[in-house]
Formats: C-alpha cells, sequence, structure tokens
C-alpha cells in the first residue's frame, strides 16, 4: 500500500473554493437580512438594470417633489394663518368707531384712536411674517423687510389731517398718499420687491402663486382705515361736528373694503393649498405604488435571508473543519 504525507491538493484546493463561496454568500446574506434588499440585482432583473434606475429615479423624484411641497405648503399656511391674524387684530373696530361716532365723546373717541394705533402695529409686524430669511409679503425682493416703520405712516397720515383744508381734500389726499403709484406708501412705506415672489410648481405643470405682497389693496385698505382712526383728531375738529364724521367714516369704510378684500386673499390661498394637497395626494399613491413594484422585485424577505444565513454559518463552520483536517494530513497523523 502506497501512502502519502502530502495532502490531496486538488481536494484541498476545491474545499478551499467552497469555503470561499460559503463566505462571499454569507455576507451577501447578511447585508440582505439587514436592509431587506437584493444584492445581486442584475441576476434578479435579467440584466435589465435600466429599469430598476428608471423606477428608483421615479421615487426620487417624488421624494423630492414631496420636499418642495411640504416648504409651499407651509409658506401658504403662513401667509394664510398671517392674513387671517390682521383681521383678527382687526376685529370689530370699525363698528365700534361707528357705534362711538353716534354720540362722540373724548373719551371714547380717544379709546378708538388708542386702539386703533395698536392694531396698527400689530397689523405691519403680521405683514412682515417670514419663513426662515424669506420675508412672504415682499414680492420678489424676499430679502427686504416688506413695511416701513409704522411710526413713518402714522406721522404722514397725521400730516395729511392737519393740513386738509376739509374732509374731502383729506379723502383726496388719503387717495393718492395710499393708491397712486407716486403716493407715499409707494415711494416711502412698502420697501419689496415690485415682481412677485417665485411661484412653486407641482409635478403635474400646474404651478402654486404666492402673489399677495404688503402693498396689494385689501392690505393698503386695512392699514388706511387704521391709521385714520388713529390719526382722525388730528383735524382738529370738533368731536361732534360733521366734519370730524365724515373722518371717522372715511377710516371706518377703509377697513370695513380692507377686511372683504383680506377675506378673498385667504380664499385664493386656499385654493393653491387645495391644488397643493391634492398633489400630494397623488404623489403619495404613485410613490406607494412604485415602492410595492420595486420592493417585488429587488426585496429581500429578511425572515429568509436570516435562516440562510443560519444554514451557511453551518456550511462554513463545517468548511473549515474539513480543510483544516486536509491540511494537516500527514503520516504521522495517519498511523495515529
Amino acid at each position: 500500500m502506497l501512502l502519502s504525507a502530502v495532502p490531496d491538493l486538488l481536494s484541498y484546493q476545491r474545499q478551499t473554493r467552497l469555503t470561499a463561496d460559503l463566505k462571499a454568500r454569507l455576507e451577501i446574506s447578511s447585508r440582505e437580512a439587514v436592509t431587506g434588499k437584493r444584492e445581486d440585482i442584475a441576476g434578479v432583473v435579467g440584466g435589465d438594470v435600466g429599469s430598476i434606475h428608471l423606477m428608483q429615479k421615479a421615487l426620487d423624484d417624488i421624494k423630492q417633489d414631496g420636499r418642495i411641497n411640504a416648504l409651499s405648503g407651509a409658506r401658504l399656511d403662513l401667509m394664510s394663518s398671517s392674513l387671517s391674524a390682521i383681521r383678527g387684530v382687526v376685529g370689530t373696530l370699525d363698528t365700534q368707531a361707528l357705534s362711538a361716532n353716534t354720540a362722540p365723546d373724548r373719551v371714547g373717541i380717544g379709546t378708538i384712536a388708542r386702539q386703533a394705533e395698536a392694531n396698527l402695529r400689530s397689523a405691519m409686524s403680521l405683514i412682515s411674517t417670514s419663513q426662515g430669511n424669506r420675508k412672504l409679503f415682499s414680492g420678489d425682493a424676499t430679502d427686504q423687510i416688506p413695511l416701513a416703520n409704522p411710526n413713518l405712516l402714522l406721522d404722514d397720515v397725521r400730516n395729511i389731517m392737519q393740513t386738509g383744508p376739509n374732509p374731502d381734500s383729506m379723502a383726496a389726499a388719503l387717495d393718492f398718499y395710499f393708491d397712486d403709484p407716486a403716493g407715499g406708501f409707494a415711494t416711502n412705506i412698502y420697501q419689496g420687491g415690485n415682481g412677485s415672489a417665485p411661484p412653486s410648481f407641482l409635478a403635474d405643470g400646474s404651478k402654486i402663486e404666492f402673489g399677495i405682497k404688503a402693498d396689494d389693496q385689501a392690505l393698503r385698505d386695512t392699514l388706511r382705515g387704521l391709521a385714520v382712526l388713529a390719526s382722525a383728531q388730528s383735524t382738529g375738529y370738533d368731536l361732534t361736528s360733521n366734519e370730524f364724521s365724515a373722518v371717522l367714516v372715511d377710516g371706518t369704510a377703509a377697513i370695513s373694503k380692507g377686511k372683504v378684500g383680506i377675506i378673498k386673499l385667504e380664499a385664493e390661498l386656499g385654493i393653491y393649498s387645495g391644488l397643493l394637497e391634492n398633489a400630494s395626494l397623488r404623489q403619495s399613491a404613485e410613490k406607494l405604488t412604485l415602492g410595492q413594484a420595486l420592493g417585488q422585485i429587488t426585496g429581500r424577505d429578511q425572515f429568509e435571508a436570516a435562516a440562510e444565513l443560519k444554514q451557511l454559518e453551518t456550511q462554513l463552520q463545517a468548511s473549515y473543519l474539513i480543510t483544516a483536517r486536509l491540511a494537516n494530513l500527514n503520516l504521522t497523523n495517519f498511523i495515529r
């Protein structure tokens, strides 16, 4: 009988390759058990990796659109809540002023004036609402505070009240100041841009407009009315005179008109919020469908992967043992 102390080289090499293959499969199964995704995508789809990339790109696009929609939705909510807060700040001041005008007295009118000034300051502060560094009512000049200091507006209106010869001329001067492009509001008070803020585009091609600015007619009317009520006593008219009553009525009319206009602006934002919500619902459905389809192709059952991992570990341990025995085969061990 011929004995050899040298292990069978062919068997040893075969066993070594088997061990290496088991280690590679073990690493793959280990990652698949953790991630729930198959490592060999090309093998699963028969080499058609392009279709998988297209599906993944579609999912990535939906996620990016979702982030944009979330920012746009937050901006719309902030603008809408600011407008609603302005209406809340103004409240029923116009009707209170009309009520006080029926039996005017210095205390009651003084209370209306102080409240109007406080409301004016609050309204102008709300119009300066920001989303991060973006001023929401500054148009395309999003880095600029939209309105100047309230003191400047009050000083200008008080000057009109003091210099106007009669209520009609005061009303005409206020019309020019607040409504004319060359008036004081446009040149000294409004600090934002001339254009609208850039829109956001939805996946279907429609867009969300952010066109409401601090110089919108509804906001100008509201600020005009508050400023007039706050400054009405600057006219010097007797509180019981028809002239003072006309000034007070002008202010209340502007406030009432402004509140109606603000409600329309809120409705406009509500329409865009509805479009955004519908787009988000569609994208959620698309994301779910694509995710399920992609998961069925590239997904790996983690329990199945864990079971395979356990089986491979057992096989690898056995392979290590066999390889060690082959490597240690010699005449002395054979005789033993």
